[in-house]
């Protein structure tokens, strides 16, 4: 069986629609299809079956994927032991960043690997984290940087392997005129209660942070008038007068006509990590962009209190 059709029933297992795989790996939808009746001739046995009009796994089908999986696995961990023998890292490598981390981190991270990896190219994918997660899992990327804060935990997988890089404050952000602002210190959270609020979109981990921080320290709700998913947008209302918000510190003391202060109440972080796949997280063209990524961390946290690197 080949495994690029296993490949395409273990993605139906997951996602569960023939138009759903077809987005995710780029494909046709008749195209999968095609490819999974193929799939069924190799097998010598009975697939998929229709439920509507949609399809579905029989269980036949639900345990060709769960070989499928382990084929995969094996593939990728052949794949990363022979290029542990093979020398340096090379090849592609394909990587997602969140956008305030690829703002702090990338020019340094590229220039690191530039000097270390020069047989390395990087593919670099601005994805936020749960999507990201899931293209991992799907082979679409290599390696994710994402973030976690503590109000909104990232699921686990056993197929993905993560470490964290790294702890960074979140921080309030203010206009500097505004009346909430001590001269100098933290500030209390309670004293925003009346302003207008700058968060993501709902769902998010930004927006889940915002409403958890506000409701658990500061006893409101917060009134959300704006919405958006760039931390730049997020800064600019900031600037303009119009809005507060929670910004990451790496982000926020970077901002020209902002003022960015920890809170009084509690010090508010969230996690930076790398996912990668368990079957490749050995593999040198992924530890070499760890290792720029850590290396580039370490530098910014020499210079600046508004981080913790994880060893």
């Amino acid at each position: 069986m080949e495994l690029r059709r296993l490949r395409l029933l273990h993605e139906f297992s997951r996602r569960g629609t023939v138009a759903a795989v077809a987005e995710a790996l780029s494909y046709s939808p008749s195209s999968v299809s095609v490819q999974l009746a193929e799939l069924e001739r190799e097998a010598g046995a009975k697939l998929l079956r229709r439920a509507g009009r949609n399809v579905e796994l029989t269980a036949a089908g639900w345990r060709l994927a769960e070989h499928a999986a382990e084929a995969l696995a094996a593939d990728e961990t052949v794949r990363t032991e022979l290029a542990r023998l093979g020398g340096g890292p090379r090849g592609r490598l394909r990587l997602t960043f969140v956008q305030s981390m690829a703002l702090a981190l990338l020019p340094g991270v590229l220039a690191r690997i530039g000097d270390t990896a020069p047989g390395l190219e990087v593919d670099v994918i601005h994805r936020e984290t749960a999507p990201a997660l899931e293209e991992l899992r799907s082979r679409a990327v290599d390696l994710v940087v994402g973030i976690e804060y503590e109000a909104v935990p990232v699921g686990r997988h056993r197929d993905v392997e993560r470490r964290d890089l790294l702890r960074e404050d979140v921080l309030l952000a203010l206009h500097p005129r505004h009346p909430a602002l001590p001269a100098r210190g933290p500030v209390r959270i309670a004293a925003c209660a009346e302003s207008a609020w700058a968060a993501g979109h709902p769902g998010t981990g930004l927006d889940a942070v915002i409403r958890n921080v506000c409701n658990r320290l500061g006893g409101f709700a917060p009134d959300i008038r704006h919405r958006s998913d760039d931390g730049l947008i997020l800064s600019a209302l900031v600037s303009s007068g119009r809005a507060v918000t929670l910004l990451p510190g790496l982000l926020a003391t970077g901002m020209p006509q902002l003022t960015a202060r920890r809170l009084r109440e509690e010090r508010v972080q969230r996690t930076v990590f790398t996912a990668a796949r368990t079957s490749a997280s050995g593999a040198p063209a992924v530890e070499a962009v760890r290792e720029a990524l850590r290396h580039t961390a370490r530098r910014i946290a020499s210079r600046r209190r508004i981080l913790d690197v994880y060893p």
